[in-house]
């Protein structure tokens, strides 16, 4: 084998694994798996309220229920931003609040600010959009032990 080609092969291995292993500047936050097999992320939004939001790649933005708002906004001041609409699970389309929290950390290191939250008045849980998961990407979701690991937890 020739010395260009090993450089070669040599050098398509390093991306490779450089592409694929965590380095120690990468995130890791901490998923729990309930009975029904969705994940989960525990969070603090606005800076004490703790709420475990549901990871749904298939939600626009992070959800949260009246009374996790209510909350919040017993200890901050969220940011009205406008309204929106938002399909719900059922079919039904409702005119929803868009609001921005300061801060919804989901580790210690990792602390989304000025995200924002859409609050439904009649819903259940709490739950982790497409918007927070943008600013985690790169990331990569791990089954066993449940956990995502991001490269960049931009804010």
């Amino acid at each position: 084998m020739n010395a260009q080609r090993l450089h070669s092969i040599t050098l398509t291995a390093i991306i490779f694994l450089a592409s694929v292993t965590a380095t120690a500047s990468d995130i890791s936050i901490d998923m729990h798996q309930v009975d029904s097999g969705n994940f989960y992320v525990r969070a603090l939004a606005s800076g004490d309220i703790e709420t475990d939001l549901l990871l749904d790649t298939g939600s626009s933005y992070v959800s949260l229920s009246q009374n996790t708002f209510n909350k919040i906004s017993a200890v901050s001041a969220p940011r009205f931003i406008r309204h929106i609409y938002g399909k719900l699970a059922n079919g039904k389309v409702e005119k929803v609040p868009l609001y921005a929290l300061n801060e919804l950390k989901l580790a210690e290191n990792c602390v989304l600010t000025n995200i924002e939250v859409a609050v439904f008045s009649r819903a259940d849980r709490d739950i982790l959009g497409l918007n927070a998961l943008a600013k985690l990407q790169p990331f990569t979701m791990q089954l066993t032990p449940a956990k995502l690991t991001s490269a960049a937890c931009a804010s």
